[in-house]
């Protein structure tokens, strides 16, 4: 490595207001400020780090500052803008409020603020971190944050907007920054790639997007790291080895051996390799939930680039290999093997060999749950059932109940009753109701012939009483038979 060697981050800095890349609405504004010419006395950037807060704010003070503005833009070539860029400026002070966090050095300010620039028209204070400021800290900067003098511009950065006090927000305008999609970060990588004449590929310059986790010096400082590992060949394949992801093959083996009971011996020779190979057992149990929490979002069409951290081309993979598994048992074992992995973290074991022993443990278990019938297995299978008695009644003659031969006087006329049924039995009950009018006509007939009592009749004709049920009971209801075959 040369003397002079400066790492990405540092060598890309945007230097210009267009340098810097999907922070739209704070670039936006600030530009807004300078063409509109109202340029406010004190800002505050929140946002995620390394997402170019204080990079916005060190072009602000060149432009505040520049002899020769292009428009909106600095010029960067002037001695104020040099100055900045050099970290040297005697009118730009940039104040680590994590290491001057006590009142003390916030009265200091406010009597350096007093005297007027020496070089440029403004005096810029930027505070990074000033969330780390105590009480009495943000106390003391509250009348000079209100009303500075004219030649003072403040520029506060933090990461954490929730532990500022409404009183300094309310004095503020404030930019909210935002994490920079992989996308954007794959693409902005990507022209720094074919800058420094580094070979890549698509998975590749994903894996560094990825591990940048939206922020663009953290990809940048990986980036930096991969090229040293690979030796200027970006290739996922290299990337895959240096950050320790397994592979969609390891996983989805795993994954059928949970779901096959036939293969659940691999299981344990699955961590038994990945013991002796010297992988973090808990790393893998932690990727294999992942893993499984993107199978989920592939079932529930969100498969998005951001939010599962697999390379696209896996993704394909997987979206056809399971596009049929039932979600049910995805649910399930993400659940248990997220329960696992939690025991796992409270337990603090000392050694990966207890580790080892741990999840065999709990994986012998699981298999064990997972051989008892589901509560949809039960359903489905009381279904089947279901339907095999329902087959059978079906074929049950319509002869089983009849009126018998032997017939006595009764005390009044037989009234029918008609079962009670539902749209799924009608045709089967249609049967048996005509069976019963044809009964009740020869009863009828029988007893014409059977001497008369004094006990009067009530109903002299009963097929006329079974017809009126009938149509009270089925009156405007269609039905067709074919519908229930298996009735």
């Amino acid at each position: 490595m040369s003397d002079n060697h400066q790492v990405l981050f540092r060598k890309y800095r945007p230097q210009f207001f267009r340098d810097v890349i999907y922070q739209d609405l704070a670039v936006g504004s600030l530009q807004n400020a300078f063409k509109s010419k109202k340029i406010g006395h004190a800002y505050i950037f929140i946002g995620p780090r390394g997402v170019g807060k204080t990079t916005i704010a060190r072009i602000l003070a060149k432009r505040l500052n520049c002899e020769n503005p292009d428009g909106v833009e600095p010029c960067n070539a002037c001695t104020s803008c040099l100055e900045i860029t050099k970290g040297n400026s005697n009118d730009v002070f940039e104040i680590d409020a994590a290491s001057n966090s006590g009142v003390d050095n916030i009265r200091e300010l406010r009597e350096n603020v007093k005297f007027n620039a020496m070089g440029g028209k403004y005096r810029v204070y930027i505070l990074d971190e000033v969330h780390m400021l105590s009480g009495a800290a943000f106390n003391a900067l509250l009348k000079t944050l209100e009303e500075p003098p004219a030649h003072v511009v403040f520029i506060l950065a933090t990461t954490e907007y929730h532990k500022i006090p409404e009183t300094i927000l309310s004095r503020c305008q404030d930019f909210h920054f935002r994490k920079v999609p992989v996308t954007v970060l794959q693409n902005y990588i990507e022209t720094l790639c074919a800058k420094e004449g580094l070979k890549y590929d698509s998975e590749g310059l994903f894996w560094i997007a990825k591990k940048g986790d939206g922020s663009v010096r953290d990809t940048l400082s990986f980036m930096e790291q991969a090229v040293i590992f690979t030796d200027g060949n970006l290739t996922g394949a290299k990337l895959r080895k240096m950050i320790g992801y397994h592979g969609i093959d390891t996983f989805t083996d795993f994954l059928n051996q949970l779901i096959d009971t036939t293969q659940s011996a691999q299981i344990f020779e699955t961590l038994e390799n990945l013991f002796q190979a010297g992988i973090d057992l808990g790393k893998f149990i932690w990727d294999f939930i992942e893993f499984l929490n993107s199978l989920l979002l592939i079932k529930d069409n969100l498969a998005d680039r951001e939010s599962i951290n697999i390379p696209q081309e896996d993704l394909q993979k997987l979206k056809q290999n399971y596009r049929e598994l039932d979600r049910e048992i995805l649910v399930l074992l993400a659940e248990r093997i997220f329960s696992i992995h939690e025991k796992l973290n409270l337990m603090k074991l000392r050694s990966s060999y207890e580790m080892k022993v741990y999840l065999e443990i709990q994986f012998r278990k699981l298999i064990l749950d997972r051989e008892k019938p589901s509560v949809s297995g039960l359903l489905a299978k009381i279904s089947e059932l279901t339907k095999l008695v329902q087959g059978d009644i079906s074929l049950i003659p319509d002869s089983v109940d009849t009126v018998p031969k032997q017939v006595q006087a009764p005390s009044s006329s037989p009234k029918p009753t008609i079962p009670k049924t539902d749209e799924q039995t009608i045709p089967a009950q249609e049967k048996v109701l005509e069976s019963k009018k044809q009964e009740s006509q020869a009863f009828q007939k029988e007893s014409a012939s059977l001497p008369k009592t004094n006990q009067p009749i009530q109903n002299n004709n009963p097929s006329e009483d079974m017809e009126k049920l009938l149509k009270e009971k089925f009156s405007g209801m269609e039905v067709d038979p074919n519908q229930f075959k298996n009735l």
